[in-house]
Formats: C-alpha cells, sequence, structure tokens
C-alpha cells in the first residue's frame, strides 16, 4: 500500500485526536464551559476510542507550573504498556518550531543573520530561475516564502529506515539541489517573499544552513543549544537512542474495523519532523517559551522569532500568520484565542503544541 493511502485511512483517527485537542483547548477557556481537570478528564476519556487509536497524552501549562498532564490508552495494546506522560514518539512537523530557535542561536552566536541571502551560507547556489534578481533569504526559508515548491515525486523517497537515516543533511541537499538525483528542483510561479506555501525542502535546507555554519550536525546542534539547556533527556532525532521501555508502537486503522501495529520510519529530511520526544519534555519545552528562558535565547531573539512575519501582501496565508517557524494567531478550532504553535500530522501521528501568549496558558498534545 503507498503512503498516501496509508496516511488517508488514518485521516479519520487524526480527526478524533483533534477533537481531543479541541477538548484540551477547551480547558483555557474556564469563564465559558467552567472547565475544571475533572471535567476535562472526562472529556478525554470519552474520546479515547481503543477501536481507533493506541494511545495518547496531553498537558496544560503555564511557564512555571502544570495545570494538567495525564495518559491515555497504550503505548503498546499487545504488551499492555500503557501510554503515559513519559511514552516517547515522534511528533512530525512540531519539530520544525526547534528550527526556528536553532536559527536565532546561530544568529546570536555569529554564523548568520536571518536576513542573509541563502547563497551566502551555501556551498551551492539555490535560486528560482524565474526570478533571478530576487535572492532567496533565510527568512523566506523560515516563513515559508522562499518559493520552493512540494515535489509530490519525492515524498515517498524520503521515508526511510531510521537507521538508515544519516545525521548529516549535506548528501541529500546535493543529491537534491545539485545532481538532480530527484528530478527536477520545483519552485512556484510566485517571486521569493510575495506568497506563503508550506515546505519541508526549505525547512530542511534551513536546518542544513546551521549545520554547514555551525560545523556541527543539526542532530548535535540541537542537542548542544536546545535539548541539553532545558535538560530534555527524553528528546532525540533517532529513534536508536530512545528508552526502548518508554517507545509507543503506532497504530493503523483498518477499513474493516480495529488497528493495527505498523512500523513508523523516519525521514532522511529529519529536523522537519523526526523530534521524538514525550508530553514531560514537550511541556518544559514550551515552558521555556512561555517564561523567555535565557538558557535558550535573549529577549530580542524570542520577540524576533515569534513576532508576524508576513504583511499584508503576502498571499496564501489569510486565516493565521508566520513567525521564524512558528505559527501565530491560530484560530483553527472556533475558539476565540490567537494562539502560538505548531500543529504536526503524518502517517498515524498527531500532535498539537500551542500556548496563548495572553493568558500564558499552553498545551500539549501527542
Amino acid at each position: 500500500m503507498s503512503l498516501k493511502k496509508k496516511i488517508k485511512r488514518c485521516t479519520l483517527v487524526l480527526a478524533i485526536l483533534l477533537l481531543i485537542g479541541i477538548s484540551v483547548i477547551l480547558y483555557l477557556t474556564k469563564d465559558e464551559i467552567n472547565a475544571t481537570s475533572d471535567n476535562v478528564e472526562a472529556h478525554l476519556e470519552s474520546f479515547y476510542n481503543s477501536e481507533r487509536m493506541g494511545g495518547f497524552a496531553v498537558s496544560v501549562f503555564t511557564k512555571d507550573s502544570i495545570l494538567y498532564s495525564k495518559g491515555f490508552g497504550y503505548a503498546d495494546i499487545e504488551k499492555g504498556i500503557p501510554y503515559t506522560t513519559k511514552t516517547q514518539q515522534y511528533i512530525a512537523s512540531v519539530s520544525k518550531t526547534s528550527i526556528g530557535i536553532a536559527l536565532l542561536k546561530a544568529q546570536e552566536l555569529g554564523f548568520l543573520k536571518i536576513t542573509d541571502a541563502i547563497n551566502m551560507h551555501l556551498p551551492f547556489e539555490v535560486k528560482n530561475l524565474s526570478f533571478p534578481n530576487d535572492e532567496i533569504t533565510i527568512a523566506h526559508l523560515a516563513t515559508h516564502t522562499s518559493s520552493l515548491n512540494y515535489n509530490e515525486a519525492v515524498v515517498e523517497s524520503l521515508y526511510i529506515e531510521d537507521s538508515l537515516k544519516n545525521k548529516l543533511l549535506r548528501p541529500f541537499m546535493e543529491n537534491y539541489f545539485v545532481n538532480g538525483s530527484y528530478g527536477k528542483v520545483l519552485f512556484t510561479k510566485n517571486k521569493p517573499g510575495d506568497n506563503w506555501n508550506y515546505s519541508n525542502i526549505g525547512a530542511a535546507l534551513a536546518a542544513y544552513i546551521i549545520e554547514y555554519k555551525s560545523g556541527l550536525s543539526y542532530d548535535d546542534f540541537t542537542k548542544k543549544y536546545i535539548f541539553k539547556p532545558l535538560e530534555m533527556k527524553s528528546t532525540h532525532w533517532f529513534a536508536s537512542e530512545a528508552d526502548s521501555n518508554y517507545v509507543s508502537s503506532y497504530y493503523e486503522p483498518q477499513e474493516a474495523g480495529g488497528i493495527k501495529k505498523v512500523e513508523n520510519n523516519g525521514v532522511i529530511l529529519y529536523p522537519a519532523r523526526d523530534m521524538h520526544t514525550n508530553v514531560e519534555d514537550l511541556t518544559r519545552y514550551g515552558q521555556s517559551i512561555l517564561g523567555i528562558d535565557a538558557h535558550l535565547l535573549t529577549k530580542d531573539s524570542y520577540e524576533l522569532m515569534l513576532s508576524k512575519r508576513l504583511k499584508g501582501s503576502v498571499s496564501g496565508k489569510n486565516t493565521d500568520n508566520q513567525g521564524i517557524f512558528w505559527m501565530i494567531d491560530r484560530n483553527q478550532y472556533g475558539v476565540n484565542y490567537q494562539l502560538t504553535g505548531y500543529n504536526g500530522g503524518d502517517y498515524c501521528i498527531n500532535t498539537i503544541f500551542q500556548f496563548d501568549p495572553v493568558t500564558e496558558i499552553g498545551y500539549v498534545f501527542i
């Protein structure tokens, strides 16, 4: 079965999980539903369906306290292992928030400036030939306005066994942009900076610039400047580094009913998708952002990362705005809050990581 069909099969489950996410968001609207830990937990328990999913965990937090945190269901149904706040799994595109932090850290260290043209920091040239005089900048990559287009033909080839993933991004980047191993590099018909068009290739290219300029693999850079300072001991990019006692299995819903345990491979462009973590670490990560934690970035860097970057003239993005790899002013679920954060979705994975900058309350769902 193709990956596309498998992802489609998971759509129903992800829709259910989004409803779970909505119930957590409602915790933020206490004035509207008089939410308590008990009735939020009742909502979550009622949504859990062992015939359609394995397990999940949620957390609601402020910058200095955890208001609610609990796991539901099973990390491994066959073995009877419960899904807890310590259970580790891929979090899909929420991983991209780390690229935002890493870019700002690289700027603080003097390796680059967000406003720089990417070709100042690459060993090869990337240019939209329809607009040869318009440079693509790092900020364009970070706001999905680079004009790099989605390449359908590449998608399935990016999924590989975790053990085959390379810590270094350079081999893929050279094969993609220089050697043409994946076919023609695709661009949109828009000038860089003029149109929002979500790009995993662009995100991974930003991570590669960090790798190229710092001399560290993206894996090592984020360990040094993000995971270790925040004591995110259960967070890594390669499943082989996980504690096998806490690793979640992945389950695919079957057309005839029930679910089946499946393999969930990593991707070559691991910074764009493959952060492997748990609710406890992701909560700590969120608290550091809410608290403007100086262990990560300066106050100016936080403000730059989380400020609105898209102007009214940018097309393709009408419902929210974009920071440096952080989504700004998200209001996807009919809740009257403008949230900052990210969502992640892939083959039998759904992750929601958001906070309200006004109430300073955040939540995690994986």
